[in-house]
Formats: structure tokens, C-alpha cells, sequence
């Protein structure tokens, strides 16, 4: 049982959600784009404030460790998981190309035409859409194996949330002709959302931890009380 992971998780939690509204105010400022509340005033889109100045150089240097982060936590995850006796490996190789997808999204970002554009929607759909399924697949697992996690029921409250809130982009995308108007505010919300299931996950292996050692100290107890059984009908 790997212990580092909630430290991972809240990292991954709070990093994300600081460096894009901090490279919304480093573009905002130098006037890449324009000041507002972004979550509900549409006015940017996450992207449109690292293609330029300062916000570009500092996106990209944050995203891309952030990215190495990410793949790093689902491998732990996948070993805490092995611990209670999951087998194979698809949470750590979906971490793996979710991390993949940011880090081609992130070196994309900035640069002009349309191959370039495709490529950058690839990535962060493929970031957003293997993250949502990889937390999904370590409740499911922390569920499955009846894993003492006091967090499981939030995250799935979250996960519930986080598809309605993306259905509900799709039929208003089919039904509104002036959706544009609010894509981007969509995009900040979901991007927000997603990375607040990382905080839920912190308490969550938080607490599996500490149920493990509670395993642990009463596996070895009742080893010890073997012992001494054993040795007293010996003698």
C-alpha cells in the first residue's frame, strides 16, 4: 500500500484549478483576453489564455509537470488497488494516455493552423473523457472489493454531476443555435468539477490508508495469538 497518494491527489486537486485561473489573470492583464468571470460570463476559453505573452510560456510549464503528476497518480492508484487484489493494469495505461493526450494538448496550444487546432481538441478530449472514466473505475474497484472509503459516495455524486452537467452540453449544443455564447463557461466548470473529484479521492485514500493499517495491526495480532497458542501446547 502506497502511502503517498492523498498528497498526490490533493496536488493534483488543487494545482490545476490554481494555474488556469492564475493564466487567465497573466493573460487577462496583458490584454490577450478580456476581464470577466469566466465561469459564467463565456467571455474566454481555457485555451484562448495560454496562446499568448507570459500566460503562454507559464502554461506550459505548469501543465506538463501536472501531466507527469497525473500519470504518477494513477499508477498509484492502480498499485493501492493490486493491494486488495485488482489485477491488470487499464487504470495505470488509461492514466498513461489521459497524461499523454494533456501533454499534446499543452505543446499545441499557441501554435497556428488547422492540423494544429484538430490536434489540441483530440488531446483535451481525451484528457477529460479518460480522467472521467478512470475515476469512475477506482470507485467502482473501491466499491467492488467493499474498500473502507468514506469518500466513495461523493465521488460518485461527482461523476454524476460532472455526465449530467456534459449530456446537458450536447443537447444544448443540438437545440441552441447562439451555443457558442456559452461553450466556454461549459469548459471552465467541467475542467473545475473534474479536478475537484481529485480533492474528494485525498480524504477518500486518506481513509483506505488508515483502514489498512487497522488490517494490518489485527492480521499481526492474530498472528502473534497463534503463536503463543502454538507455543504453549508445544510446552
Amino acid at each position: 500500500m502506497n502511502r503517498t497518494i492523498p498528497r498526490v491527489a490533493l496536488l493534483l486537486g488543487l494545482l490545476p484549478i490554481l494555474v488556469i485561473n492564475i493564466n487567465y489573470l497573466i493573460a487577462a492583464s496583458e490584454g490577450y483576453v478580456p476581464w470577466c468571470v469566466p465561469y459564467w460570463d463565456s467571455c474566454t476559453s481555457i485555451s484562448a489564455t495560454g496562446r499568448e505573452g507570459s500566460a503562454f510560456f507559464f502554461f506550459k510549464a505548469t501543465m506538463i509537470p501536472l501531466a507527469f503528476l497525473n500519470m504518477q497518480y494513477w499508477k498509484l492508484a492502480n498499485e493501492n488497488l493490486e493491494y486488495f487484489g485488482f489485477r491488470g493494469k487499464s487504470i495505470q495505461n488509461l492514466g498513461i494516455i489521459a497524461s499523454v493526450a494533456l501533454i499534446v494538448y499543452t505543446l499545441a496550444l499557441g501554435a497556428v493552423g488547422d492540423n494544429f487546432q484538430l490536434t489540441r481538441r483530440i488531446g483535451i478530449i481525451f484528457y477529460f473523457t479518460l480522467t472521467y472514466l478512470n475515476q469512475l473505475l477506482v470507485v467502482y474497484q473501491l466499491e467492488k472489493r467493499q474498500i473502507a472509503d468514506r469518500s466513495k459516495h461523493w465521488q460518485v455524486l461527482m461523476c454524476i454531476v460532472i455526465l449530467s452537467l456534459g449530456i446537458l452540453t450536447l443537447l444544448l449544443d443540438a437545440i441552441l443555435d447562439n451555443y457558442d455564447d456559452y461553450e466556454d463557461a461549459f469548459e471552465w466548470v467541467l475542467g473545475i468539477l473534474i479536478h475537484c473529484n481529485f480533492l474528494i479521492a485525498y480524504k477518500g485514500w486518506q481513509s483506505v490508508i488508515h483502514g489498512s493499517k487497522g488490517m494490518n495491526t489485527k492480521t499481526m495480532s492474530a498472528d502473534d495469538d497463534a503463536a503463543e497458542t502454538e507455543e504453549r501446547e508445544m510446552t
